[in-house]
């Protein structure tokens, strides 16, 4: 409903056309006014949309009025009233953008002409206000989605011509105005397909810093901080646990974080997104959420919720597969747990390696119990932790030559295989690293390296992508609604699945459908 301010000095004047309008049911909300600066006052204070003002009135007339009107800017559709008609009103009244001019005293046929075709002309302005908004909006979300697309393909080491990177949405990147700092923010239980945008809010409330934000999937979004220079590692501590704190008290969500090191060139995003996923292992040994750094050795990397035995398990999978590599780098983690932790006894220490080096010994059918024996002495014989290390890593490197091992290939595709036909045939299911890992018998973090290792991308990735193609098929063969489409791809919210749809194909799914042959 529009706003008309009625001015007036004769209170029966003023009155007399509010009546008017409430008789013939114009929807227009009245104020009144006894004068020009009561009436400048109203317009300080309200959104007033059509003005009708008397010539004549003490302290300041109505032409005054109108002028003061136009002198501030108001866009504002002004009516002059008056007995007056004096050709120098007139004049006066088009230099300050009147729309109307009525006569006193007021015919009702007249009158409503002249405030119909000011709401008219109301209606016209919003409608033009809107039109303007839309093609900001709209201009606005295509920049921003060419943004988004093209950091996400960076993070999947998509070569982007440099052209696209002169892009006005991505020219600070390549101008390097920024320093940047990626968080990825991992959830355990599927929450951004449904609460992605109550995740950004959450993030604009509670973070003074520029940043722009990539959703990876249900459960993973990427920020990217900008800042004039790389900001420093206790700093970025504190922002830390200001979002997985304000995630916690405002969603009731608990997250995980890690930081990246910082970059300054977009070819450097891949390298470190990479960094932030291996370093994302360490999900598997904890059993509360925290915050972790890409850059910081272990001994730096929260240990205090890591628990022993996921780690072992590890170990042993890595053995039971042949992958002394995955071996190594387990022990490792083993070892910087046990010198992290320090509340195992040297005993306690040395019968968890004599374990290990049983398992590594006993896989190979030719070594006599004398060799394990002395294995194990020399295992006792250490008078270190560092020593201890040193001599499990040469266990296992003697292992690997001795034996010509190596992972055993046939046996981990067979294992991918059999993980990807899972995935073929349940996309429609609510699938998880940790449900997958239950059925293949293995440990969700063994799972995660030994997927990446052998395909080149993380499971969920894969499983995003087994989505995406069977979108593409549904939307090509069939002609299923877009509704029913993402149900049955096993996404929970149609934005979601379009705005995943978009990220992988460049188009939203109603659009690929119009152009499929």
């Amino acid at each position: 409903m529009y706003r008309i301010l009625i001015v007036d000095d004769e209170r029966i004047e003023r009155e007399g056309i509010q009546q008017l309008i409430q008789d013939h049911h114009l929807e227009l909300e009245t104020l009144l006014a006894a004068n020009g600066e009561i009436a400048l006052e109203i317009l300080g204070k309200h959104r007033i949309d059509i003005l009708i003002t008397d010539i004549k009135m003490p302290f300041m007339d109505g032409l005054e009025l109108s002028e003061k009107v136009s002198s501030l800017g108001l866009d504002i559709e002004m009516i002059i009233f008056s007995a007056y008609h004096e050709f120098e009103y007139a004049r006066r009244a088009l230099r300050t953008n009147i729309s109307n001019y009525l006569l006193k005293p007021v015919h009702i046929p007249e009158f409503l002409s002249v405030i119909n075709e000011a709401i008219r002309a109301c209606e016209d302005k919003a409608a033009e206000k809107l039109r303007n908004e839309q093609l900001v909006e709209g201009y606005n979300r295509g920049l921003l989605y060419e943004k988004e697309k093209m950091l996400l393909d960076s993070l999947n080491g998509v070569k982007i011509n440099t052209e696209a990177w002169m892009s006005p949405e991505l020219l600070e990147y390549v101008q390097h105005k920024h320093w940047l700092h990626m968080i990825l923010v991992d959830c355990r239980r599927k929450f951004f397909d449904i609460h992605n945008d109550e995740f950004i809010r959450l993030l604009h409330d509670n973070l003074s810093y520029a940043f722009d934000y990539v959703n990876l999937s249900e459960h993973q979004s990427m920020l990217f901080v900008k800042h004039p220079r790389p900001i420093p590692k206790e700093t970025l501590r504190l922002l830390g646990d200001q979002i997985i704190r304000a995630a916690a008290g405002s969603l009731e969500l608990n997250v995980g974080l890690v930081i990246g090191r910082a970059v300054n060139q977009p070819e450097q995003l891949y390298d470190a997104y990479t960094e932030m996923e291996q370093m994302l292992e360490f999900k598997f040994f904890m059993d509360e959420y925290t915050l972790l750094f890409a850059d910081e050795p272990f001994e730096q990397a929260g240990f205090d919720e890591i628990e022993l035995n996921p780690i072992l398990d590890k170990v042993y999978q890595c053995l039971e597969y042949n992958d002394f590599t995955g071996a190594k780098y387990s022990i490792e983690l083993l070892f910087t747990y046990l010198r992290t932790k320090g509340q195992f006894s040297s005993l306690y220490t040395k019968f968890i390696c004599s374990e290990i080096m049983k398992k590594v010994v006993t896989r190979e059918k030719n070594h006599e119990p004398v060799e394990m024996n002395h294995y194990l002495d020399q295992i006792h014989k250490t008078v270190s932790l560092q020593d201890l290390k040193d001599h499990m890593f040469a266990i296992l490197s003697l292992m690997e030559t001795v034996s010509g091992a190596s992972p055993k290939k046939a046996a981990n595709l067979k294992l991918i295989r059999t993980i990807t036909d899972v995935i073929d045939k349940e996309y429609d299911q609510d699938l998880s690293l940790e449900g997958i890992a239950e059925r293949v018998y293995l440990t969700p973090s063994y799972l995660s390296y030994l997927f990446k290792k052998e395909t080149g991308q993380s499971l969920i990735r894969y499983i995003t992508q087994v989505r995406m193609d069977k979108a593409v098929e549904l939307l090509s063969t069939t002609n299923m609604k877009i509704v029913d489409i993402y149900k049955k791809l096993g996404y929970r919210s149609s934005t979601y699945f379009i705005q995943t749809f978009r990220n992988y194909h460049g188009v939203t799914p109603a659009k690929f459908r119009e152009g499929s042959p």
